[in-house]
């Protein structure tokens, strides 16, 4: 297989679903949660300028209760296959298992990533494809929350949840490395939950990134999406 790297879960929207909009312009409010310089969940994030002693740090926001029913486990999928492009790179196809009803959607200026969006464009799943393969999932999620604090003004209130790695097996009975962020963070009004997680396909190097978001009472939903992409995304062809 060709190695790929896919680059923001949530995550952010980070952001799945991390402040700019991972999701701009899809209402998916979730920053760029790439390690690899390019950018997550799920646009491009800002770089908070530091405050200065007339400028004084904002207070860390109170979030507004979503008004969203919360995603349940149990969600339908197909499969879904797509072109992504990295930066000065042959064009390459993927293939993922994405939630039934959740729609394409690209933005022209990154081609090399595509996302499935809810109809609400609350909840989604992002997965990018950057060349060169040259880090492993963990240094790839280490790099990412060392960059989420410097990219997110302080009032949007960054909290790690989780981080992990760990060896799944894809669909094609190999094992894939992967390493797992969940984070939270305020870039608007309300709670936002970012799962992102690297993905060595064929290796020990990443080759694929995705995130993934929502809000925290879908934590249970989102982990079920992210199993589903996980072991079945691959290169078609």
């Amino acid at each position: 297989m060709r190695r790929v790297l896919l680059a923001g879960l949530l995550l952010l929207a980070l952001a799945l679903g991390v402040g700019g909009g991972y999701y701009t312009g899809d209402r998916l409010d979730t920053p760029d949660p790439t390690a690899s310089g390019t950018a997550g969940p799920l646009g491009t994030v800002s770089q908070s300028p530091s405050p200065t002693p007339t400028e004084p740090s904002l207070p860390v926001k109170t979030p507004v209760p979503s008004n969203l029913d919360p995603l349940q486990p149990g969600l339908d999928y197909t499969s879904r296959t797509f072109t992504v492009t990295p930066q000065d790179e042959p064009s390459v196809q993927l293939s993922i298992d994405a939630p039934q009803g959740w729609h394409l959607t690209r933005d022209p200026k990154r081609p090399q990533e595509v996302k499935y969006l809810d109809d609400r464009k609350e909840r989604g799943v992002r997965v990018e494809a950057i060349e060169p393969v040259d880090t492993t999932p963990a240094d790839e999620m280490a790099q990412l929350i060392v960059d989420l604090k410097k990219s997110q003004a302080p009032e949007n209130d960054v909290q790690i949840v989780s981080h992990t790695t760990d060896v799944v097996d894809g669909e094609d009975g190999d094992a894939r490395p992967v390493a797992t962020l969940i984070y939270t963070y305020i870039p608007g009004k309300t709670l936002r939950y970012v799962i992102v997680r690297w993905i060595a396909i064929d290796g020990q190097l990443t080759n694929v990134e995705m995130s993934i978001t929502g809000i925290p009472e879908d934590a249970a939903a989102l982990d079920e999406v992210l199993q589903h992409a996980t072991t079945s995304v691959h290169e078609v062809g």
